[in-house]
């Protein structure tokens, strides 16, 4: 199972001293990218774990729910999760800012800045086919920079970094649409108690509206009733075997 678009992760290695940005459409491509960026040997066995809580993504059916711009860690065989420490940090792009004595090195981004750059001198129209993080490179990247590098003004690479953001902000909301209704389609494998399936995910609805302001809170929320629904019905079915057993 693949996503329709890919997703933008920001990857950690093992040891949280290199992260860098890939694009991937299912768990396979996201090893594979992370791999060759972070240049982990071919016969290293590796997991993906969310970074903030160690949650292994063990198949493609999570991948499918996890946000874009989620970040995660790339763990080779031997090493496990642990919570980040303040001396962790020795190493980003430039995304996230760290609690560190060092510096904070670039290993990426102002190279693929520049590439970016190169695509739309030769073609502007290139812009639509650039990724949500190649979007927000863009629009986070340093204007007098971006005037250089694009050769336009400096109201013209304003104008382009807000429309960059503005894209950026479309393409989450079309994707939290459409993560709701495969959250809606989820529940109802999750019943079991004879429950209209859509109740709880559309009283969240009716409670929360639909307007794109609150369109994250919403799919969050809708997830928490998946989650809860699949666990009740695990627990009912676990008592449906117990109580099979005993009249055996």
């Amino acid at each position: 199972m693949y996503a329709a678009q890919g997703k933008a992760f920001r990857v950690w290695d093992g040891e949280r001293k290199v992260k860098v940005g890939v694009v991937a459409r299912s768990l396979h491509e996201l090893k594979s990218k992370g791999r060759q960026h972070l240049n982990l040997p071919e016969e290293e066995d590796l997991s993906i774990v969310l970074e903030e809580d160690g949650t292994v993504v063990a198949d493609n059916e999570f991948f499918q729910f996890i946000p874009d711009q989620t970040v995660v860690q790339l763990l080779t065989e031997g090493q496990e999760w642990r919570p980040e420490a303040p001396d962790d940090v020795t190493q980003t792009d430039g995304t996230d800012e760290a609690d560190t004595a060092g510096p904070i090195v670039d290993l990426s981004t102002d190279n693929e800045v520049k590439q970016l750059c190169r695509k739309l001198r030769q073609d502007i129209a290139a812009i639509v086919s650039f990724t949500p993080f190649q979007l927000e490179l863009l629009s986070d990247a340093d204007v007098e920079e971006l005037t250089s590098q694009l050769e336009l003004d400096k109201g013209s690479v304003e104008q382009l970094q807000e429309a960059c953001q503005q894209r950026v902000l479309d393409r989450r909301r079309t994707q939290e649409a459409v993560e709701l209704l495969q959250l809606f389609r989820e529940v109802p494998e999750a019943g079991g108690n004879g429950q209209d399936a859509t109740d709880a995910p559309m009283s969240v609805v009716a409670s929360e509206g639909t307007t794109s302001n609150n369109s994250t809170q919403l799919v969050e929320q809708v997830r928490a009733e998946t989650r809860r629904r699949q666990h009740q019905h695990k627990r009912q079915k676990t008592a449906r075997e117990a109580a099979a057993a005993q009249d055996l």
